[in-house]
């Protein structure tokens, strides 16, 4: 799934704007040409990279998936869940159950890796 990763390295580059991909990959604590290499598709982030990201430009890790909508049945599970948490708390889950939805768009994309599509 080529153009997920091409979305993510685009949606990478708007959210750096004028930023250097240097200054980016030492806020990161990455290597300097990782950035770069996110953004051409050459590396592909993993999902503690897209949440380390999401954390730094403040941005849910679901900015770097197309069409991730929520389903209303279990959102309303999820809020009755988190009723009464502080607002940490509840950032944190948010965070985790967007990382657990990014992470399982990106294992797709690597299971469907090399395999062909018929028509």
């Amino acid at each position: 799934m080529p153009e997920l990763y091409e979305y993510i390295g685009n949606r990478i580059r708007k959210l750096r704007g004028s930023m250097s991909q240097e200054a980016l990959a030492k806020d990161l604590e990455v290597a300097p040409n990782t950035v770069s290499r996110w953004e051409t598709g050459t590396y592909k982030p993993t999902p503690e990279d897209l949440d380390s990201l999401a954390r730094y430009f403040k941005v849910p890790i679901t900015t770097f998936f197309p069409d991730l909508g929520a389903d209303s049945t279990r959102l309303q599970a999820l809020t009755s869940a988190i009723g009464g948490l502080g607002d940490k708390d509840f950032e944190e889950v948010v965070r985790y159950a967007e990382f657990r939805k990014a992470r399982l768009v990106l294992e797709k994309a690597k299971g469907n890796k090399g395999k062909r599509r018929t028509a």
